[in-house]
């Protein structure tokens, strides 16, 4: 690669190996800077879930892309899983909503038929409709709603993949550099400013999860900050199917003799800590769907570090005023499900393929925090 490269990618997640990909796909020369083994790092932390419509409402502006995003990865993983040889574990078995009051059943009732009107499969469940999908669900459950083309895959495999097929494509990942702030001159970014050195580029993309808004050199602070979540697997004694539950305060994912359980919501810097109070929350928000997981034996516990918005919508998009600087960042617990899509929307930008549909992306648009704008935003 030449010293120049068309682009710095900052941030070497699934989100920047995404971005990666698809812009070595445009031919266009990429650097990617990967700051190694970071505590909290949202991808190695995450759940690996695709609940388009289980994290969305139907009035909800991202909705369209939640649905956009999660369908892409049928397509895009049979091709990394072809490129690479990894099996990327895609399941779309479907995510339920637990429901343990009639006014949640009400409103949820009224969720389903509106997302059934726009064309979204969505089903309202008995508990023992449920029972027959998770069993040994809390029988005070009422029932529930059933996102039937939501899902999971293996996060970790999947970033893997990413990187190789980047890789193949030329893209040159840097590895252990951490990059501090970008640089510009005359309001145009000339390129990054790194713990071991400068470097330049063409363009830069912020793609550095929770530790975005603490770069420097940015046209504006940029509004994002890291949410803290705590997780842990529990043991199962009785072995059952695959599922993913959510209910009041936290999901459970079943499959065999283990489970998935978070996570919690906090608001404390870039602290990783596992705490007494957050292993209790998930524990509890485990025993509300499996009751019989309240007292099960904690195997291990982690923390992840989201990277956090003011509205809680991700930040995707050219900046409103420094025409080479791209953002990517700002996915909230939506990482994983908005990776794929994420790549595609910066990447396409770079290329002379026409644009393949027609997407309205205000509510990621870059420029909502800094300046009001009128009308369909659409790139």
């Amino acid at each position: 690669m030449s010293k120049n490269p068309d682009v710095i990618i900052i941030g070497g997640g699934i989100v920047g190996a995404s971005c990666a990909l698809a812009l070595a796909k445009r031919k266009c020369q990429v650097l990617l800077l990967d700051a190694g083994i970071t505590d909290g790092a949202a991808t190695p932390a995450a759940a690996g879930m695709l609940g388009a419509l289980a994290e969305a409402s139907p009035d909800d502006a991202v909705l369209a892309l939640h649905v956009r995003a999660r369908d892409i990865y049928t397509t895009l993983v049979p091709e990394l899983e072809e490129e690479t040889g990894l099996d990327l574990e895609l399941w779309t078995g479907g995510i339920l909503e637990a429901v343990f009051s009639d006014a949640e059943a009400t409103r949820l009732k009224s969720a389903v038929a509106r997302l059934r009107q726009s064309g979204l499969p969505a089903d309202w469940l008995s508990l023992d409709e449920m029972l027959e999908c998770a069993p040994g669900l809390n029988p005070k459950i009422l029932g529930g709603v059933l996102a039937p083309d939501d899902g999971m895959l293996n996060q970790v495999k999947l970033h893997e993949a990413l990187l190789i097929a980047a890789g193949n494509r030329g893209v040159e990942v840097r590895q252990d550099c951490i990059a501090t702030g970008v640089i510009s001159r005359s309001g145009i970014i000339v390129g990054v400013d790194t713990k071991q050195g400068e470097l330049s580029a063409g363009n830069v993309v912020i793609a550095a999860g929770a530790w975005s808004g603490a770069l420097t050199g940015l046209p504006r602070p940029l509004s994002v900050e890291p949410v803290k979540g705590q997780m842990s697997v529990v043991q199962v004694k009785t072995n059952r199917p695959r599922s993913i539950v959510y209910g009041a305060h936290g999901y459970v994912l079943t499959n065999g003799n283990e489970a998935m359980v978070g996570a919690t919501v906090e608001h404390a810097g870039f602290n990783t800590d596992i705490t007494d109070n957050g292993t209790e929350y998930v524990r509890k928000a485990a025993a509300e769907v499996f009751p019989d997981l309240g007292n099960a034996e904690i195997l291990r516990s982690w923390t992840g570090l989201r990277p956090g918005t003011p509205d809680g919508r991700p930040i995707i998009g050219r900046d409103p005023d420094v025409t080479n600087l791209w953002y990517a960042t700002g996915h909230g617990r939506n990482g994983i499900l908005m990776a794929g899509l994420t790549g595609h929307l910066i990447g396409r930008n770079f290329g002379t393929d026409e644009i393949d549909e027609e997407m309205v992306l205000d509510p990621v648009d870059p420029g909502r925090f800094w300046k009001n704008r009128r009308g369909r935003l659409v790139f």
